[in-house]
Formats: C-alpha cells, sequence, structure tokens
C-alpha cells in the first residue's frame, strides 16, 4: 500500500498557499488564531491553552501514532506570511483517512479550505496510499458540508447524537470520497 511503511511528511504547494508540515515550533504563532470562539461552535473543545498545545504539535510532529499503525499527518496552510489554516489526515494502512480542517476566521469564505484540502488529498493519494477518505461534520455546520459535497464528498450517513456540547446535542454526518489516480 504506498510508501506507508517509509512515509516522510512533504511542503506541499496548492494555487496560492503553501502546506507547511506542523511542528512544536508553530505552537506560538498558531495560538493568537486559535483563540477565536467562532471556530469552536460545531465542535465540542474549547480554545486551548498555549502549554496544551504546544504539547499535542509535540506529539503530532511524530507523524505516527505511538503504536506505528496510523500517519498523523498535519499542515500550516500559509498564504504569504499569514498561516491562514490547518489540515490534517489520520492515515491508516487499510487505505482509508479520516481528515479535518480549520481555516481561521479571518480568511475564511476565500477558497482556501477547497486548495488546501485538495492538495493534501492529492498528496495522500500518491504519497501513503490513501484510496478513501472520510470526515465527521455537524450537521449545523453548512459551511463545511457545502465544502465537503463541492469536493466530491457524499453523504453516507447521519449520526444522531454523536455528542452533546455548548448546551446543545450535536448531530454529525459522515462523509466519504474515493481517491482516484491521477490521469
Amino acid at each position: 500500500m504506498g510508501a506507508f511503511g517509509t512515509y516522510v511528511c512533504l511542503t506541499l504547494n496548492a494555487p496560492g498557499l503553501v502546506l507547511e508540515p506542523l511542528t512544536a515550533a508553530h505552537a506560538g504563532e498558531l495560538f493568537p488564531r486559535l483563540q477565536d470562539p467562532a471556530l469552536y461552535t460545531y465542535i465540542p473543545q474549547d480554545p486551548p491553552s498555549l502549554e496544551s498545545l504546544s504539547a499535542r504539535y509535540a506529539r503530532l510532529q511524530s507523524r505516527r501514532s505511538p503504536d506505528g499503525n496510523e500517519l498523523w499527518l498535519n499542515w500550516v496552510a500559509r498564504r504569504g506570511d499569514d498561516a491562514v489554516g490547518t489540515v490534517q489526515a489520520t492515515c491508516r494502512p487499510d487505505g482509508v483517512a479520516a481528515i479535518a480542517y480549520d481555516i481561521f476566521v479571518p480568511f475564511q469564505r476565500r477558497g482556501l479550505a477547497t486548495k488546501a484540502v485538495t492538495a493534501m488529498l492529492d498528496h495522500v493519494r500518491a504519497a501513503a496510499g490513501i484510496t478513501t477518505a472520510k470526515a465527521l461534520v455537524d450537521t449545523r455546520n453548512t459551511a463545511s458540508i457545502r465544502l465537503l459535497e463541492r469536493l466530491g464528498f457524499s453523504r453516507m450517513r447521519l449520526i444522531e447524537n454523536a455528542d452533546h456540547f455548548k448546551g446543545a446535542r450535536s448531530d454529525e454526518y459522515e462523509y466519504a470520497r474515493e481517491l482516484k489516480a491521477a490521469t
């Protein structure tokens, strides 16, 4: 299956963006952007402390789960000198990746998520042998739903009562997309 066992995380290019492998050194730069409560409307977490963010990024920097069965691939999306968001793929040896993305509020609704996620999907297909990408999205998050559908993801199922946070029940959709080899 691809180069899963020997994978090396690379800097990726997308039109008008560079995706830089995430490291612990990014915590200080990204911390202020990650304090915006608007980023947490549809996810149960609250903004992190700088210490917890630094520790999390240090764990992710290994690019592998402790048991070695998953690739933890995370990038900082940059437009020029600005960090505009992050994208991530948790890749398994069976060719399935769970993806996620965050575009910081000042940079939303500019097509940056489409470009960043597309570049990431193309890369994990070619470099890690990923054949299926999946994403979970809160049913209230219409912007994320539109993004996934624009990228060719199909809604697979509804997960009722997936979570309860911030005083509300959260239902989620699971989306999936087969990743085709480049022609």
